[in-house]
């Protein structure tokens, strides 16, 4: 091919690569081992890279070039059909046309060297590939188990509500007899809970009694179950469901109260069992005094109980005691819990006094927490 028929058939740019080729000892074999153009970029960049390293201190010997070979060409054509600009490939390996042809060792080295990098590049990305795919999968069965736990759980929820046939009925007001008004007196024209706990014990024998918390969507029948495990991972129909259910202590029993009365659900970001505790430590549900009443009911009757302490605490065992060996630590209990909260209610507290405790999950690392003295 002379040197009319070079240029009519490739362009300057083109007759640059091909010098380049001609020059820097790349072959077809190492062009062709490489399949793409990202791993062919790679290679051609360590390669470089090598011969850079091995030829740093050695006399440079400009090579002239001379008309293409077929297999040239065929490498020519390979950078074409993977779509790699010409002028990358030529900034890359423009500097082997110094190479000394001479040094086949070490241009061998190099070629080696680059090839088993690229093969241990591709590896690592083949691994974090799987990896990542795997990860992937993983996810998806997580955000599929979660999104058929929240189905599973809000079914259950429309459920209990057919079920209980909740109301919320006025008390006839009683003469008031005493010259200062007590809490009850206060309260006793609030409604209470009217709760249909025979259809709910149908369902679930371990039905204890139903929360209302006002200002939250904490409207939900509690279980009880003879340890505090059960419950955080079945649903109220006894259904496995990591979203739980809210559930007494197994210590308590809810018409015979102790000192302390808790109860405990997952704090679920969408709001469902005691997710929307958070709402009660915002300034807006503390600033309406409605929402410091809790109402409970139970199969023999109702309870009112007025919230004193709200708060975020790391996870302890001391705010979920149920029992205390004398008044004095009763009431230094009394002490710590109402000095935590964030909120001062301007409520009256002694050892005299039944408390209720909400506990709940507020983040991976912390607690929330509510207490209310018993009113009636």
């Amino acid at each position: 091919m002379d040197k009319k028929n070079i240029n009519e058939i490739f362009s300057s740019e083109e007759q640059s690569l091909l010098e380049v080729i001609n020059s820097s000892y790349l072959s077809l074999e190492d062009v062709k081992w490489l399949k793409s153009k990202r791993w062919f970029k790679r290679f051609l960049k360590i390669y470089a890279k090598e011969l850079k390293k091995r030829y740093k201190d050695k006399p440079a010997i400009q090579k002239k070039f001379k008309t293409p070979k077929d297999e040239e060409i065929e490498v020519l054509d390979f950078t074409r059909n993977i779509n790699i600009p010409s002028k990358e490939v030529i900034e890359i390996l423009d500097f082997t046309k110094t190479i000394n042809i001479a040094d086949v060792k070490d241009i061998t080295c190099a070629t080696e060297d680059a090839k088993k990098k690229v093969k241990k590049e591709k590896t690592i990305c083949s691994f974090m590939i799987i990896i990542s795919l795997f990860a992937l999968v993983v996810l998806i069965v997580i955000l599929s188990n979660w999104y058929l736990e929240n189905k599973k759980t809000k079914e259950i929820i429309e459920t209990v509500y057919e079920a209980a046939d909740v109301r919320e009925i006025t008390t006839t007001t009683l003469k008031q007899t005493t010259k200062v008004p007590t809490l009850y007196d206060k309260y006793v024209n609030m409604s209470i809970l009217d709760v249909d706990f025979d259809n709910l014990k149908t369902i679930n024998m371990d039905t204890a009694g139903w929360i209302k918390v006002n200002g939250t969507k904490i409207n939900y029948p509690f279980v009880k179950s003879s340890d505090n495990e059960y419950y955080l991972k079945h649903s109220f129909d006894k259904s496995s469901n990591k979203k739980g259910w809210v559930y007494l202590d197994y210590r308590n029993d809810i018409e015979n109260l102790s000192k302390n009365t808790i109860l405990y659900a997952h704090g679920l970001v969408n709001n469902q069992m005691f997710g929307s505790m958070r709402t009660t430590l915002k300034p807006s549900w503390y600033k309406n005094s409605n929402n410091h009443i809790i109402k409970i009911a139970t199969p023999k009757g109702n309870q009112m109980w007025q919230v004193f302490s709200v708060y975020k605490i790391e996870p302890e065992s001391y705010y979920i005691t149920v029992n205390f060996d004398s008044d004095v630590a009763y009431s230094k209990f009394i002490e710590i819990i109402k000095q935590r909260s964030i909120y001062d209610f301007n409520v009256d507290i002694n050892s005299s006094d039944k408390v209720l405790t909400l506990s709940s999950c507020y983040d991976d690392k912390r607690r929330m927490v509510l207490h209310a003295k018993l009113i009636n």
